[in-house]
């Protein structure tokens, strides 16, 4: 069963909202001419990896331009896009003479990109270089997408009379949807428990109609209702099948379903429910997907804090979490920069602000929970992911490991920062990542839910990276997913152990960052298409439905 108040679905966060298709077009201009009687006829090959920049494979080609070096070309090659996964791309001009594949054709250039390079800039222009020849024209990528526009869903139960399953008391009752494909259950949603009702009113939900029936109206969605127990597994209540097209009638007529245990319904002619549960509230509101946030001009700013207190260990001892190994990387830089290595393809000036706590600083040894890595507390920025690496190093000789674990300083700091960013330099729009590497569990837990609480009204998602092998079940409860606290209006937090991805060996931390990345960035278009969602904010140069 769930834990009490959580929503404990780990396997169904709302995933979708980072997919889509992007579709790439191509120009180019001033290509080298390889032909004697006549002008080149280019095409362009289009490769892509996501793994490196070395093992690419064939996505797709344009068709051939004949005799013309300033080419553009009509077909578009299609690229899935999920924002947490790095994709690489790889772009090679060929003159194309002969009548079939271009397989033996001449190379006239080549260039390198990112998927997310090519999002976020919309107009990306790049120089060819040719391994032998050097320089020699360009090639202007343009990106385009199709996206669903999305259809949100907020719903409100009530149940009613429903069958008391504990002997000295009332039911805990609490629900579950579930998505029905071809007569298959999906789990898509698990609210909280009420105890002792057997009236209960639980909290409104949000889901997308994706998720929820795969956007159909006339879908089966199946509905089971529970009563939770401590030490056994839980009781079923009842079973009711709707779809969203009903639901939505409460607009217009009282929304109730028999709820139906199908034991006592085969055993007794005279059953006829085990309580009812009542639509309180169906609304759908059509939203913005986060590829179009990003296409638009979204920037995306980051801020990394690292934990700086005594129980990492002295950097110069090989059991330091801090100690780092011959390759020049620990768990901490691995983290950061798996991270990193996304967001910066949607960051315009590339600077993140970068900071420290629980270290003592000199020359007074004063313990600090919020001090500039780089030292200068008027500008924490460092220039790009080795800035910051570099600045942490250079921070872990010059300042003593101490403590407590204190996070509440640096989550209402980066509010501040969120909010500033909100609107950036060029008049676009902003929003900050707030990444936390810690070794062990928040001392200052109440603080850090409060600022958390805070936070929530800014454009602000907090992901939080336990290295080590401390105790971080506590951690898990600032985590949104996991436990649905009264006074949470978004979830913005995600916790992650980093030896999950880790293995326990270290000679698989060179293939842990990818995974890292993916589990820890999975959740963000969705907080990021909530924030301007509720705030009825369009990507720029839209309106919103």
């Amino acid at each position: 069963g769930p834990l009490p108040g959580a929503t404990n679905v780990k396997d169904i966060k709302a995933k979708g909202a980072n997919a889509g298709t992007v579709i790439l077009n191509f120009t180019c201009k001033g290509l080298r001419d390889r032909d004697v009687l006549s002008k080149s006829d280019p095409q362009i090959l289009l490769y892509t990896s996501v793994k490196n920049r070395a093992n690419y494979t064939l996505q797709g080609r344009t068709e051939k331009v004949k005799n013309n070096l300033n080419p553009i070309f009509g077909t578009g090659i299609d690229i899935p896009y999920i924002f947490e996964r790095q994709t690489f791309c790889k772009v090679v001009v060929v003159d194309d003479d002969s009548d079939g594949l271009a397989t033996d054709a001449d190379n006239l250039g080549e260039a390198e990109f990112t998927l997310g390079q090519a999002v976020s800039k919309k107009t990306l222009e790049m120089e060819l270089r040719h391994r032998r020849w050097g320089v020699k024209g360009t090639c202007i990528v343009s990106a385009s997408h199709t996206t669903n526009t999305k259809e949100l869903i907020t719903l409100q139960f009530e149940g009613g009379h429903l069958d008391r399953k504990d002997t000295f008391g009332k039911s805990d009752p609490y629900f579950e949807i579930f998505r029905v494909t071809g007569g298959q259950e999906a789990l898509v949603k698990r609210s909280e428990v009420v105890y002792n009702n057997l009236n209960p009113r639980w909290r409104q939900i949000e889901i997308t109609s994706t998720q929820l029936c795969n956007g159909d109206d006339s879908a089966s969605i199946r509905i089971k209702v529970w009563d939770y127990d401590t030490t056994a597994a839980p009781d079923l209540i009842g079973i009711c099948t709707t779809t969203l097209g009903q639901m939505k009638k409460i607009k217009k007529e009282i929304v109730e379903f028999d709820l139906i245990h199908p034991k006592k319904q085969a055993k007794k002619k005279s059953y006829r429910n085990s309580g009812v549960l009542k639509v309180l509230q169906c609304v759908s509101v059509k939203t913005w997907s986060f590829l179009d946030y990003v296409s638009s001009g979204l920037q995306l700013n980051c801020m990394v804090a690292f934990d700086f207190t005594a129980s990492n260990g002295h950097p110069n001892t090989p059991a330091s979490l801090h100690h780092l190994n011959a390759q020049g990387v620990n768990q901490y830089t691995m983290a950061w920069t798996a991270i990193g290595q996304v967001v910066q393809d949607y960051d315009w000036d590339k600077e993140f602000p970068a900071y420290g706590f629980g270290g003592a600083l000199p020359p007074n040894n004063q313990v600090s929970f919020e001090f500039a890595l780089n030292a200068n507390a008027q500008n924490p920025n460092c220039a790009g992911i080795q800035g910051v690496i570099q600045a942490y190093q250079t921070a872990l000789q010059n300042v003593a490991l101490s403590g407590p674990t204190n996070c509440a300083p640096i989550i209402r700091t980066a509010t501040r920062y969120a909010n500033a960013c909100a609107t950036t330099p060029m008049g676009g729009q902003g929003y900050l990542i707030l990444l936390i590497l810690t070794d062990g569990q928040f001392t200052d837990l109440q603080a850090c839910v409060q600022a958390i609480q805070q936070a929530q009204q800014s454009p602000l998602s907090i992901i939080i990276v336990g290295v080590g092998n401390a105790d971080f079940s506590n951690m898990e409860y600032l985590d949104g997913d996991r436990t649905n606290t009264a006074g949470r209006t978004r979830d913005i937090v995600q916790f992650v152990p980093f030896n999950k991805y880790a293995h326990g060996n270290a000679a698989n931390l060179s293939a842990s960052p990818t995974l890292l990345a993916r589990e820890l960035l999975a959740e963000l278009p969705g907080q990021v298409e909530k924030y301007f969602t509720s705030r009825k904010i369009a990507p720029m140069g839209k309106k919103m439905h």
